[in-house]
């Protein structure tokens, strides 16, 4: 599985330490290898050695949001929600390699190597997609009563034939 999934992993690692959401008193107590055997025991590799990224959250209070399309916008949109990115570019070897964001240098990004944890530029050209995690609120941190809720909003007029036709309906 890490022979497949290294940079991701390594990447990964980085991320959660970067954003203080693993941190252990020992240096060599959490790092990619740690991380690639909790996402093994929780089920999170398929046969072919992919990773579920959806399954991340098992271990950790991030829910992962798919993968985007880059744009220096949208990783300023995401940035601004509090994501936390990890991004894709050309790799040495294949054609994918997971880096994990660290800030905008102009109109590049600045990326961590995994490998070395060094910081390096990387051009919008060399950047595929981003990768960003969302932060879960813990349970005691929700307001009392908090439960989750989806609205749904239509423009029927008002009418009096519409209206009466979409609460129906609903």
């Amino acid at each position: 599985y890490f022979r497949d999934c290294g940079c991701l992993i390594c990447s990964l690692a980085i991320m959660l330490r970067l954003h203080h959401i693993e941190e252990e008193d020992c240096e060599d107590r959490f790092n990619p290898w740690i991380l690639n055997q909790r996402l093994i025991e929780c089920g999170a590799f398929s046969p072919g050695a992919d990773l579920y990224m959806d399954m991340i959250c098992k271990l950790y209070p991030i829910e992962y949001g798919g993968y985007i399309r880059y744009s220096r916008e949208m990783l300023i949109r995401l940035l601004k929600d509090g994501a936390l990115c990890l991004i894709t570019v050309r790799g040495k070897i294949g054609v994918r390699h997971y880096v994990v964001f660290d800030k905008l240098a102009g109109d590049d990004v600045m990326v961590i190597d995994p490998d070395k944890g060094s910081r390096l530029l990387s051009t919008y050209a060399n950047v595929f997609e981003i990768r960003p995690f969302f932060r879960i609120r813990p349970e005691k941190d929700r307001p009392p009563g908090f439960k989750p809720k989806i609205a749904l909003t239509f423009d029927d007029g008002p009418s009096a034939t519409t209206t009466g036709q979409v609460l129906d309906v609903l």
